[in-house]
């Protein structure tokens, strides 16, 4: 099993334990257009929308942020929590993006995808 597959599924779970202890939530996997791929998930309560991405890259980029910032829109979510190693660089302008955008970076450990 590959790493981003393995990856996938972390965040896939962690998704899960979002919904955890929330009454009448819902998950719904958010599909990109051109491809049909799951791009991430869209944690639905009913106080909030919550969009939950990974990235698996060595260096958090502008695209990135601005790739969640579009799923947020699309679907019309209030924050995002984004996952990424625990190795991966972010620069201090893609961190100042997120935080003004409501997209919480959440580093995963190694140890994190035996959950």
């Amino acid at each position: 099993m590959g790493v981003s597959v393995v990856f996938d599924e972390v965040v896939s779970r962690m998704a899960q334990n979002v919904l955890t202890g929330i009454r009448d939530s819902r998950l719904e996997p958010i599909l990109e257009d051109s491809s049909g791929r799951t791009e991430g998930y869209l944690v639905e309560s009913t106080l909030e929308r919550i969009v939950v991405v990974a990235r698996e890259h060595d260096v958090l980029s502008l695209a990135d942020i601005s790739a969640v910032r579009r799923n947020m829109i699309r679907a019309q979510a209030r924050r995002a929590l984004l996952y990424i190693p625990i190795t991966t660089t972010i620069p201090n302008p893609v961190m100042l993006l997120a935080t003004l955008s409501r997209i919480e970076i959440v580093r995963l450990a190694a140890t994190d995808s035996v959950l």
